[in-house]
């Protein structure tokens, strides 16, 4: 089990795991791989599960959002821990993200590959799954983002259609 352990040190919360805000919403099945395809729009990383919560009223108001209020999900995020490395890192105000993205002329693929205390630490992963057979093919699809703990990421709304109308 986790300990969740928040502290504070010059005004910037340093802590193990963040909560993660996502809203999923499952798009169709592809035909060859039988994988279901979704449109995940990444909604910020929060200090706590409260403020995470807190967060889904606001993107309720929103276009996209409001009509599918049940694809919102929360995840707990711990830092540094991927495929190579089981020791979780700290968060210092910041969450690095590692992901790897592949476009094969009809969707776009994305694998989650970790979540990092340090810019640093995200590019030495990043490094190791370079040689991964699944990802190799593909070695510009490797992306860092650093995300701002406690910001609101996705701040309009989305286009929703809908086969009703």
């Amino acid at each position: 089990m986790l300990c969740r352990v928040n502290t504070t040190i010059n005004e910037v919360l340093i802590m193990q795991s963040v909560y993660e805000l996502t809203h999923k919403r499952f798009i169709e099945i592809d035909d060859e791989t039988g994988d279901k395809i979704y449109d995940t729009k990444l909604l910020g990383f929060f200090s706590s599960l409260k403020k995470c919560q807190e967060m889904i009223p606001l993107y309720l108001e929103q276009p996209g959002f409001r009509e599918f209020p049940e694809d919102f999900h929360i995840n707990e995020i711990v830092a540094d821990v991927n495929d190579y490395n089981n020791v979780p890192g700290e968060f210092e105000g910041f969450v690095y993200f590692l992901s790897h993205e592949w476009y094969d002329g009809e969707f776009d693929y994305v694998s989650v590959l970790g979540y990092y205390s340090t810019h640093q630490k995200a590019e030495e992963a990043k490094q190791k799954y370079r040689y991964d057979p699944g990802l190799m093919q593909y070695p510009e699809g490797f992306c860092v983002d650093n995300y701002k703990i406690n910001k609101r990421e996705w701040t309009e709304g989305f286009f929703s259609w809908n086969e009703d109308e």
